[in-house]
């Protein structure tokens, strides 16, 4: 997969420190010849690693990426309390910072696994009121930013050392790492500010198959393999010819199905009641 005439692909790219998403995607479409492009779940500028870059075609098909779980790797400063939620903020207050031991941390990590309520961080780009929450905080306003049920598992302690406390865990779309560390460390009395925020793995995609180069053919997927997370019904021609037009086949799968022809190609992506197929994205002929 090397050809940058494909009519869509994703690329795997290890985003580094310093560059805002859109402008990491923007950067591997032009090596790859796209003009169209997107990227599934966006990382913060200071944020690293995994970031599918969405080319062609394929952008079509962000809703069924970037509703996937994702894992991450992150700091957390206590003591600080910064504007932004992380250490690259403003400071805003900062608090003496008692002994804490693992099993505190441990403690106060149980009340923040499986479905918890959060606070969406000031410096966002949820809209507030029709304006990005960062936009009005740039202005010293405060934004009236919502609260989200969010979900979040695999907790691991990796390392607790003085001042700072090294995390992983996976969470659900829509969860933000920078107020997990805020309110863990509230919860442990000294405030916390993120730093390190550094995504490894996104559905069934590893930070071992990206690439940091924006043009590396191995980090180049087809449309078929963005989407391996999910069932599969191979068409013969008929059924691809009924599919083109919009409409449904016969299938026994339920839930989100990717519909291929015989070559692997990925002619549309159907939702399955057990009976039948019906195409939620239409890629064939478009």
């Amino acid at each position: 997969m090397t050809s940058p005439r494909m009519t869509g692909a994703a690329y795997l790219l290890d985003k580094s420190a310093g560059i805002y998403s859109r402008r990491a995607a923007s950067r591997v479409a032009k090596q790859w010849g796209y003009r169209k492009y997107g990227h599934a779940g966006t990382l913060d500028p200071d944020a690293t690693g995994l970031l599918i870059v969405l080319l062609g075609r394929a952008t079509r098909l962000s809703r069924f990426v970037t509703s996937s779980r994702k894992t991450y790797s992150f700091g957390i400063k206590l003591g600080i309390r910064t504007d932004t939620d992380d250490t690259g903020g403003t400071v805003l207050e900062t608090r003496p910072i008692p002994a804490i031991t693992e099993e505190d941390i441990l403690k106060v990590i149980c009340n923040y696994t499986g479905a918890i309520n959060q606070k969406v961080p000031d410096y966002s780009a949820v809209r507030v009121d029709g304006v990005r929450a960062y936009s009005l905080a740039r202005k010293g306003l405060k934004p009236s930013t919502p609260s989200r049920d969010v979900f979040t598992e695999k907790w691991k302690l990796e390392e607790l050392m003085g001042s700072e406390i090294h995390l992983s865990v996976t969470v659900s779309s829509g969860t933000y790492i920078r107020a997990l560390a805020r309110d863990i460390g509230n919860e442990l009395g000294t405030g916390g500010a993120a730093f390190d925020i550094r995504r490894t793995s996104i559905g069934a995609f590893s930070i071992e198959e990206a690439s940091k180069e924006t043009r590396n053919s191995r980090s180049l997927l087809s449309m078929s393999d963005i989407l391996r997370d999910y069932k599969s019904a191979v068409l013969d021609e008929e059924q691809r010819m009924i599919v083109s037009h919009g409409g449904t086949v016969k299938g026994l799968q339920v839930g989100i199905v990717t519909l291929l022809d015989r070559d692997d190609n990925l002619l549309a992506v159907a939702e399955g009641d057990g009976n039948t197929l019906k195409p939620l994205c239409v890629l064939v002929g478009s």
